[in-house]
């Protein structure tokens, strides 16, 4: 037979079932993090930023050492990309001489460097590496900053859910004692 498939959701309910994932994702966070004071909160924050602030100053100093051999990353890149190049120019390819000349360009500022090219190869890809890592961490602790400034920004009205909901407990408590 046909298999019958559950009523498309409508935005409304598309919007309640995000809502709720938030708020799950928000809880979720508060316990892993043991936040449960304002106190919990501030310092969470506090640390947050200082970690921050030292991965950025991390990534300052790999952005300085990056750009200060920027010239020999590029010339470096260039006799990698342009070898196939030099190769058509030395089978007697025209319109490969541009291409050629660049070559032999960056192969000289590499020999005049006197840094063996493997050796340069494995510092840029460190550098690199290094900030990318940087970067995942920076995206992480500005996750959890935003976190916390969403959650602080639902204070007020999670304070008014729980009063109503201990009001509600109140009324049927004495209901019960009747």
């Amino acid at each position: 037979g046909q298999r019958q498939y559950p009523p498309r959701m409508t935005p409304q309910l598309r919007q309640e079932v995000m809502k709720s994932e938030r708020y799950r994702e928000q809880f979720a966070f508060l316990r892993d993090n043991a936040i449960a004071t304002q106190a919990d909160m501030t310092a969470f924050q506090i640390r947050t930023e200082e970690t921050l602030a030292n991965l950025t100053k991390q990534r300052t100093i790999l952005n300085v050492r990056k750009k200060k051999r920027r010239w020999l990353y590029v010339a470096l890149a260039d006799a990698e990309a342009l070898a196939p190049a030099k190769a058509l120019y030395e089978e007697g390819l025209s319109g490969m001489e541009a291409e050629f000349t660049k070559y032999m360009e960056a192969v000289a500022v590499l020999e005049k460097c006197g840094i063996p090219r493997d050796r340069l190869m494995t510092e840029k890809a460190e550098i690199y590496e290094q900030l990318a890592e940087i970067n995942r961490q920076i995206r992480a602790e500005r996750k959890k900053l935003a976190l916390c400034r969403e959650i602080q920004s639902r204070l007020p009205q999670i304070e008014k859910e729980i009063e109503k909901i201990e009001t509600k407990e109140v009324i049927r408590d004495d209901d019960r004692r009747r």
